[in-house]
C-alpha cells in the first residue's frame, strides 16, 4: 500500500477513535444539562485521546513507517500533553458542577478513581520530561513511564465504569468495549505476542565480525529457516533482546546494516559502548537473540523517483548507508550515488567493501577526514548545476552535530526540504541549527547503535 494512502488511513482511524465517542455521546445525551455535558464530554474526550496516547508508540509497524519514529513519538507526546489538559478542564468543570468533589478523601469511589487517575498522570508527564534528560537512566524511566501510564488509564476506565453514566447507554456501552477491545489487542500484541510467541523474530548468532577496536557486527540467521528472515527495507532498524520475556528484559535498538534482498542472514553493526552493546560483541556462536520489527521509515523507498541518493554518514551513522548501497547494488541500480563520510580517522569502517561497492556501483565516496560538513566539502560530490541537485535525495545519519551541519549545508545549496530525510542518534531532542534560533526535528532519531533511546 502506497505510504501516503496509509498516513492517510491511520490519520482517519486516530482521529476517529478521539471524535466518534464524543458525537455519539453527544447525540444521546437529552435531557442532560449544559454543564453536565461539558463535563462528561470532556473527560470522554481525555479518555479516548489516553488512547490514542497508549496506540500510537506500541510499535504497530505500518504506523512507524508510515511516518518515522521520530513523528510517531513526537504526536504521542503532543497528544498525552492536550490529555493532561483536558482532565484540567474535565476536573474544573467537575468541581464547578460538585463542589464536594474538592475534598477526594470523602468523595465515591468513582471520585477517588478520578483523583488517583489524575495524579498518575500528572506523574507520567513529570516521569517523560525528567527521562529526556540526559544522564537519566533509560531502562528505569521507560518501565517507569510505562506503569504509570497503565495505572492512569486502568484508574480512568474504573472512574467512567463506576459513575454508570455511560455504560448504562446501551450504544455507549458498545463503543467503550471497543475501544477497550482495541487497546487490549495493540498491548496484548506488543507486550505479550511478540516477545514470547512470534516465531518470526527469533534469531541465533551466526558470527561476530570486528569491524574495528570499537564496532563490531553481529551476524544473525533466523531459528525458523523455512519461515525466512524478516521482510525489511534498507534503512529501518529492529529492537534485540537476549532474553523471551516480557519483563525484566533489556531491548536495545539497532539499524540493519545487511542488503534487504538477503533474508537468510541479518547483520547489525554496533559500536562497542555501554554494557548492553559491549556484550553482544562477547556473544558466541548458536546463541539466541529475540527481534521485533522492522520500524521505521529512514529508507530509500522514501525517495522512489530520486535520480540518485546523496549519503551523508557521520561515524557509526553509515550503517543504514550499508543497508542502503548493499541493497542498490544486489539490485544492479545504476543511478548515481555520492557517500560522505565524517569519521574517525582512526576507524575508516567499511573502506575495502566500500571499494568494491564502488566498483558494482556509480557510487562517489568522500571521507572528510577531519574536515566539517559544510557547503564548500558538498559542492565537491555534488553536481554543478542547481537543479540537478534538486532532483537528488539525502540521507543525512549520525550525531546531533553531523545533523546540523549537513542540514544547514544543504539549505546553503538550496536542496528542498522534501528530499532531506534524516536520523539522529544519541540523546533525542530538536537539532539545533548553528547561526540560527531555529531547530530541525529528524524524521526519527534515538539509538539505533547501543546507546539510550528516546523510542517506547
Amino acid at each position: 500500500m502506497p505510504a501516503k494512502l496509509t498516513r492517510a488511513l491511520w490519520i482517519a482511524v486516530l482521529a476517529a477513535l478521539v471524535v466518534v465517542p464524543v458525537v455519539l455521546m453527544a447525540s444521546r445525551a437529552g435531557g442532560t444539562s449544559v454543564a453536565g455535558m461539558l463535563s462528561v464530554g470532556l473527560g470522554l474526550l481525555a479518555l479516548s485521546l489516553l488512547i490514542v496516547v497508549v496506540v500510537v508508540p506500541s510499535r504497530v509497524r505500518s504506523l512507524t513507517r508510515a511516518f518515522g519514529v521520530e513523528k510517531v513519538l513526537g504526536l504521542h507526546r503532543w497528544l498525552g500533553t492536550l490529555a493532561i489538559l483536558l482532565v484540567a478542564l474535565h476536573m474544573g468543570v467537575a468541581i464547578a458542577n460538585h463542589p464536594q468533589l474538592l475534598n477526594p478523601f470523602q468523595a465515591t469511589s468513582a471520585a477517588k478513581a478520578g483523583w488517583t487517575s489524575v495524579a498518575a498522570l500528572l506523574l507520567v508527564g513529570l516521569v517523560a520530561v525528567r527521562g529526556r534528560r540526559p544522564g537519566a537512566r533509560y531502562e528505569i524511566w521507560a518501565r517507569l513511564h510505562v506503569l504509570l501510564a497503565a495505572a492512569a488509564l486502568v484508574l480512568a476506565g474504573l472512574h467512567v465504569f463506576w459513575l454508570g453514566n455511560l455504560v448504562t447507554d446501551p450504544v455507549m456501552r458498545v463503543v467503550l468495549s471497543a475501544l477497550a477491545l482495541a487497546l487490549l489487542g495493540v498491548l496484548a500484541h506488543r507486550w505479550v505476542w511478540r516477545p514470547l510467541f512470534s516465531r518470526q523474530g527469533a534469531y541465533v548468532v551466526y558470527g561476530v565480525r570486528r569491524e574495528s577496536p570499537t564496532v563490531s557486527t553481529l551476524v544473525l540467521a533466523p531459528v525458523h529457516l523455512r519461515r525466512g528472515g524478516l521482510r525489511f527495507a534498507p534503512g529501518q532498524f529492529v529492537w534485540l533482546r537476549l532474553k523471551r520475556a516480557v519483563v525484566g528484559t533489556e531491548e536495545h535498538p539497532f539499524t540493519i546494516a545487511s542488503s534487504a534482498r538477503v533474508t537468510g542472514r541479518l547483520e547489525l553493526t554496533v559500536r562497542d559502548q555501554g554494557d548492553f552493546s559491549g556484550l553482544l560483541a562477547t556473544l558466541r556462536t548458536g546463541s539466541k537473540v529475540w527481534l521485533d520489527g522492522p520500524h521505521g521509515s529512514f529508507t530509500d523507498e522514501a525517495a522512489p523517483d530520486a535520480a540518485g541518493l546523496v549519503l551523508l554518514a557521520g561515524g557509526v551513522g553509515i550503517t543504514p548507508m550499508m543497508s542502503m548501497l548493499r541493497t542498490l547494488a544486489d539490485r544492479g541500480d545504476r543511478r548515481t550515488h555520492r557517500l560522505v563520510l565524517a569519521e574517525r580517522g582512526t576507524e575508516p569502517l567499511f573502506a575495502d567493501e566500500l571499494t568494491a561497492l564502488a566498483r558494482r556501483l556509480d557510487l562517489r565516496v568522500l571521507r572528510t577526514e577531519g574536515r566539517r560538513i559544510d557547503a564548500d566539502l558538498l559542492t565537491e560530490v555534488l553536481p554543478d548545476e542547481p537543479a540537478a541537485r534538486r532532483v537528488l535525495d539525502y540521507f543525512v545519519c549520525g550525531s546531533p552535530s553531523v545533523l546540523a551541519g549537513s542540514l544547514a549545508a544543504l539549505e546553503q545549496l538550496g536542496v528542498p526540504d522534501a528530499r532531506i530525510h534524516t536520523e539522529q542518534f544519541g540523546w533525542s531532542g530538536a537539532i539545533p541549527l548553528p547561526d540560527s534560533d531555529a531547530a530541525v526535528p529528524s524524521q526519527r532519531h534515538g539509538s539505533r547503535h547501543g546507546r539510550r533511546s528516546a523510542k517506547t
